[in-house]
């Protein structure tokens, strides 16, 4: 039996602290390296020892160990029964994680320095723990092979905006023996993004799912990470028929959930049960764990009856592409190879943007112009087109997928315009300037027919009643921050506005010009704002 306390150390976080002080964040990141805290790894490993036929062990991203190490501490009577396997990318982290488990004697670990997602498929595995890299597909450098892979032995046909963690998941259901576990603690992202839908359905097909915990995002789990976390708990065992949504608000509450999941099978009542069979992957999985917002109120339709929202234009290079005054006389870009723009999100931080607000950006020598490079017989331009190749601007992937490179996607000016991150709600701009955008931004486009009441909507989309039925459809990514995604936004429910008579119309658009003219003099909004509130409550609450 292994003597814990001659190896204290290595049983606490210390050599994941140790790794975060020498590594530089660049290297990790570009690597998806976020290491579990202790007591998350304790409360997963346990899920994992807590069954009859939990002997060969594996751990598909390694890391420095923490969940084998956290089995050994809270298990070191069964050191020498355990087997365990870690897959660990990263040669130098491989070499760390041999060194440092070789300390502990009796333990029986092979570390493996292989891609888990293409290696060893055929074996097997009575538990599985993990923390995945967090990657999209196209930091992968054999995206499609991998993709191609995944079809021909799952016949599963991923998106390629996949975050590579549902395939670790996916490649684990299937190397789990029958009456085996797994853990896995991943961003909450899969769980509400459209890419996630065949993620989902697999899970859902396989009917091992037994718990979802949701970890408040506030609460950041990963101090290094803006990211969500969501605990899912397997089983390949006869308990196939539910699944449970738990949502944690406070740290504390994982102390008893470690000993409630312990009780499994026996108790089901502290989160939401859902028949396995009921999940509907089609939608965002938060309908199981949190109340809508849109429940409370009537008379809602999907925003894309009104209009359709698109992301903004992405160059692949922003600062080649962007231009300030000075830059422009610099290399002598004339302006007919200019557009107006918005490059990012602090450039407009009132819900109008007037002609006034990109004249001050542009006096403040801000990039306000965008390259459209449409005439390279322009001496000045061709030299500048010349100078990006020197620079291999035109080797980076947008551009690289481009033809020619240096050309613009097709995104007009947008009537109203809405940021993609926020932390304090959800914010829709008014694009009085015809000003185009970049990615910072999504360009709202408006159904013919409600091009002449594009004020009446912009009213509804600044009030409070807008941003709480929005709220469902967000994606959190951690401390606070959201995101939304076009589709998301198109997929949302907004109020019906035929519901509203002309008296009401009449009232909100007084209201709504009293709340430009206050706010663009830099003048207090919040009494008109909470009027302009109140009417849309009394027309659409319950």
């Amino acid at each position: 039996m292994i003597n814990a306390n001659e190896l204290k150390e290595i049983f606490t976080e210390l050599p994941e602290k140790e790794y975060l002080k020498t590594i530089p964040s660049n290297y990790r990141k570009k690597l998806g390296q976020f290491f579990t805290p202790s007591f998350i790894a304790d409360l997963m490993t346990a899920w994992i020892v807590n069954n009859e036929s939990g002997i060969e062990i594996l751990d598909p991203a390694l890391g420095l160990g923490i969940f084998i190490r956290s089995i050994i501490k809270n298990q070191p009577d069964k050191i020498e029964v355990f087997k365990f396997t870690g897959y660990e990318i990263d040669k130098n982290l491989a070499k760390l994680s041999k060194k440092l488990l070789s300390n502990i004697q009796g333990a029986n670990i092979q570390i493996l320095n292989k891609d888990y997602l293409i290696a060893d498929w055929n074996r097997k595995f009575d538990g599985i723990v993990c923390n995945p890299p967090y990657l999209k597909f196209h930091d992968y450098k054999s995206k499609n092979s991998l993709l191609n892979m995944f079809k021909a032995k799952l016949g599963i046909k991923l998106s390629g905006f996949t975050n590579l963690y549902t395939l670790f998941i996916l490649k684990s259901l299937w190397q789990l023996r029958k009456g085996g576990r797994a853990a896995y603690i991943v961003p909450s992202e899969f769980l509400n993004s459209n890419y996630g839908k065949s993620v989902k359905n697999y899970i859902k097909e396989s009917g091992t799912l037994r718990f979802v915990i949701v970890i408040d995002f506030n609460l950041g789990i990963f101090e290094d990470a803006i990211t969500t976390s969501s605990i899912l708990l397997f089983a390949k065992d006869q308990n196939n028929k539910e699944v449970e949504f738990i949502n944690i608000k406070d740290l504390k509450e994982l102390e008893l959930i470690r000993n409630y999941i312990l009780s499994y099978p026996l108790t089901r009542k502290k989160g939401k049960v859902v028949k396995i069979k009921e999940l509907d992957e089609a939608q965002k999985w938060r309908i199981y764990y949190q109340e809508l917002n849109g429940n409370k109120y009537k008379h809602l339709i999907p925003f894309s009856k009104y209009a359709k929202v698109s992301r903004g234009i992405a160059t692949g290079a922003n600062n080649y592409f962007m231009f300030s005054e000075s830059k422009r006389i610099k290399y002598g870009i004339k302006m007919k190879f200019l557009l107006p723009c918005l490059a990012k999100a602090p450039y407009a931080k009132k819900h109008f943007f007037t002609n006034n607000d990109f004249k001050r950006l542009k006096e403040e020598d801000k990039p306000v112009y965008l390259l459209n490079a449409t005439d390279l017989s322009d001496e000045n331009l061709r030299k500048y087109i010349e100078l990006g190749e020197k620079q291999e601007i035109h080797k980076r992937y947008l551009t690289s997928h481009r033809t020619p490179w240096y050309s613009l996607e097709n995104r007009p000016p947008a009537p109203i315009l809405v940021k993609v991150f926020n932390r304090t709600g959800l914010k829709f701009i008014r694009n009085e300037a015809g000003v185009y955008n970049l990615t910072s931004f999504h360009c709202v486009y408006l159904k013919p027919n409600l091009l002449p009441k594009v004020d009446l909507l912009m009213a509804y989309l600044i009030t409070d009643v807008a941003q709480e039925i929005f709220e469902d459809y967000r994606r959190e990514y951690g401390k606070g921050l959201r995101k939304f995604e076009p589709n998301d936004l198109n997929n949302a429910y907004v109020v019906d506005l035929e519901k509203i008579d002309l008296k009401h119309e009449e009232e909100i658009l007084k209201l709504f010009y009293e709340i430009r003219d206050k706010e663009i003099r830099g003048e207090d909004i919040a009494k008109e704002k909470n009027k302009l509130n109140e009417i849309f409550l009394e027309i659409f609450n319950k």
